[in-house]
């Protein structure tokens, strides 16, 4: 029981060290010397620098003129970047909410992530029977409803470059295994502005998903619902309810990012569950 434990509460020592480093750079507000490192966290100069270097080659820290430091610019493009999405998810919620209890489904959100998209909130329905999700789970471009929805209607050349970077794998027997299938898919779901998911990734779960746009078009996120496939064994595509239900959903969305976002979700540190 004690090895248990010990091995739960390790730590990675020079990741503790380097994040303690940051944390010390953003708390004096001021630009920090090396040898000023080097007394507070009592280690050797070489050892200090070599910290100082890693995070400066992700932006952490800029390195002065004067061989000083300070937080990097990394730090305020993920403040910012964290603020806008949570400020998304929490304009999204009543949106969510309602779309799961006209659907009976588990309804969700996404954006685009590198070569995928992250589910940005979650909300379940009354069902006794429904897809277990939860905020931060990671899916495919090409084998998701939510995925497909913002690639359908991202830019030809940024649709391109994502394309190119997918590695095709054949989940479930229903994946799509190759681009031009990818391609031909995301022709329909720019006609019908929906996309869907017919157990591609999961056997056991199917989803239908649009996108939410902004004014130039552009899919600022997914709207979309997880449903248990043997319960609907027609398919997603057969699901006429679920699928005006998200379209509108999306529409009713998309319409509200255009107003003015209310005063009370401006700003990250008001975000509330």
């Amino acid at each position: 029981m004690e090895t248990e434990l010990k091995s739960i509460t390790a730590v990675i020592g020079s990741l503790d060290k380097g994040i303690r480093i940051l944390e010390y750079l953003i708390a004096q507000e001021r630009p920090v010397r090396q040898h000023e490192l080097v007394s507070v966290f009592e280690m050797d100069k070489s050892s200090v620098l070599r910290f100082l270097n890693t995070l400066e080659n992700h932006s952490l820290v800029e390195r002065g003129p004067d061989k000083s430091y300070r937080p990097g610019s990394k730090l305020e493009f993920w403040a910012k970047n964290l603020r806008s999405t949570n400020t998304l998810a929490l304009r999204a919620r009543p949106f969510l909410r309602t779309l799961a209890m006209q659907t009976g489904q588990t309804a969700h959100l996404a954006v685009l992530r590198d070569n995928g998209v992250v589910l940005l909130d979650v909300m379940p329905s009354d069902n006794a029977v429904g897809v277990r999700q939860t905020p931060g789970d990671w899916e495919p471009l090409y084998c998701s409803a939510v995925g497909k929805a913002i690639l359908a209607f991202l830019p030809p050349v940024e649709q391109q470059t994502a394309i190119e970077r997918i590695a095709f794998r054949e989940l479930t027997p229903k994946t799509l295994s190759a681009p031009h299938l990818l391609r031909s898919e995301l022709q329909v779901a720019i006609k019908e502005r929906v996309a869907f998911d017919d157990a591609e990734n999961n056997p056991l779960i199917s989803c239908v998903a649009s996108p939410v746009l902004d004014l130039y078009g552009y899919p600022t996120a997914s709207v979309g619902i997880s449903y248990v496939t043997a319960i609907f064994p027609t398919g997603p595509r057969a699901q006429r309810h679920f699928i005006s239900a998200v379209h509108a959903t999306a529409d009713a969305f998309s319409r509200a990012l255009t107003q003015p976002c209310p005063a009370h979700l401006q700003g990250g540190d008001q975000i509330r569950s």
